[in-house]
């Protein structure tokens, strides 16, 4: 295999299971024809194993595979092979977030050499599981409390976030009270599995906003993918007028779609994919979380040419778009301003369809 070859990879099924031991092909050997009794003149050099990156998520997601494909494209850019130099390892917790502490330890236990995640509940498992190993985060976290006033980090983490000073959070929920100005009751979505969704009391940051708008902020949680539609028809009973997600997992982002269209309910959300992919009617926020990855990547480089975490700042992205999906509007029936269609960084027109995003290649389960 070449090394800019890329391997096929069997898909990911949905309820893929953590696999807690690595399958590693025994060291390769020099091979002698020489007896025993007779010392060869020059040992052949073991090859040495590959160096390991290992990511660490809820569950499969065609987001985070495109995000780990460009991981692996800005690697391999760098001068990594993935023909026995390098390789990366995909380790989720079947959706079943109490399993992330025992994951990250498994993980750990293996002593990989850079650790990955995108989301809160990963990065803070890994960060429990390890003050060792580095980790590279690459999307919304609140890891600023590990960082100095010049991001520098103070712990074992580092790489591309979105979150650090609230703004991440905060603007999409004004986009949302710009689309519909006599809105009277926001809902919000939250995960009751997400650590840094349940920290946050009442409305969270949304509190004082809602209050100077005089809308009412009414909060609604879900807990596993299976329980979603319930919170949309809870959200649906309270008579809300439109509903912001909380930032989450891209697990999730289809299915919030699927069940905002069922119960004809305007909402945002902070990941473009779930206007552009998913067919949701808004979002504000990363412009593509496959660019975030290619600039993690970078960390994971430098971190595996031995360049000190102290030496690598956090980069914290402050680059966001307005996604306006005006065939989902029609759909549900609702009118958007003018103002807010004018400022769009992309529109979704009537009849044009979105697909959710396919990889093209996997990768590889701890096994």
């Amino acid at each position: 295999m070449s090394p800019t070859q890329r391997p096929h990879w069997p898909s990911l099924p949905a309820a893929l299971a953590l696999a807690v031991g690595l399958a590693v092909s025994p060291p390769l050997c020099a091979q002698s024809d020489v007896p025993a009794a007779v010392t060869p003149r020059a040992a052949v050099p073991a090859q040495a194993p590959p160096r390991v990156v290992a990511y660490l998520g809820l569950g499969p997601s065609e987001s985070v595979k495109l995000c780990m494909n460009e991981v692996r494209d800005e690697l391999e850019k760098s001068g990594w092979s993935f023909d026995g130099q390098v390789r990366l390892e995909w380790n989720d917790v079947a959706n079943d977030p109490s399993r992330y502490a025992s994951a990250a330890q498994a993980m750990v236990a293996r002593r990989p050499d850079v650790l990955l995640a995108t989301d809160n509940p990963p990065t803070e498992a890994l960060m429990n599981a390890t003050k060792e190993l580095p980790i590279v985060v690459m999307g919304p976290t609140n890891i600023g409390k590990v960082l100095d006033a010049q991001l520098r980090p103070l712990a074992n983490v580092t790489g591309v976030s979105l979150g650090l000073k609230g703004q991440f959070a905060i603007k999409p929920m004004e986009m949302l009270l710009r689309a519909f100005p006599q809105a009277r009751r926001i809902g919000m979505i939250s995960n009751r599995d997400n650590i840094g969704h349940e920290r946050a009391q009442g409305l969270g940051l949304f509190a004082d906003m809602l209050q100077q708008a005089d809308v009412e902020g009414l909060r609604v949680r879900f807990s596993g993918k299976d329980d979603i539609a319930r919170a949309w028809d809870e959200l649906a009973r309270l008579g809300v007028d439109a509903v912001l997600i909380w930032p989450d997992s891209s697990v999730f982002l289809g299915e919030h779609a699927q069940q905002a269209l069922r119960v004809r309910l305007p909402a945002i959300s902070h990941s473009s994919w779930f206007a552009t992919r998913h067919g949701g009617l808004l979002s504000y926020g990363s412009i593509g979380r496959v660019s975030m990855c290619g600039r993690g990547a970078r960390y994971v480089n430098q971190i595996l040419r031995g360049r000190p975490l102290a030496e690598l700042p956090v980069e914290e992205l402050y680059e966001a778009a307005l996604v306006v999906n005006l065939d989902t509007a029609e759909r549900i029936g609702v009118t958007l301003p003018s103002a807010l269609i004018e400022r769009a960084d992309r529109l979704i027109r009537p009849g044009e369809r979105t697909l959710a995003p396919t990889a093209d290649a996997h990768l590889p389960a701890a096994r």
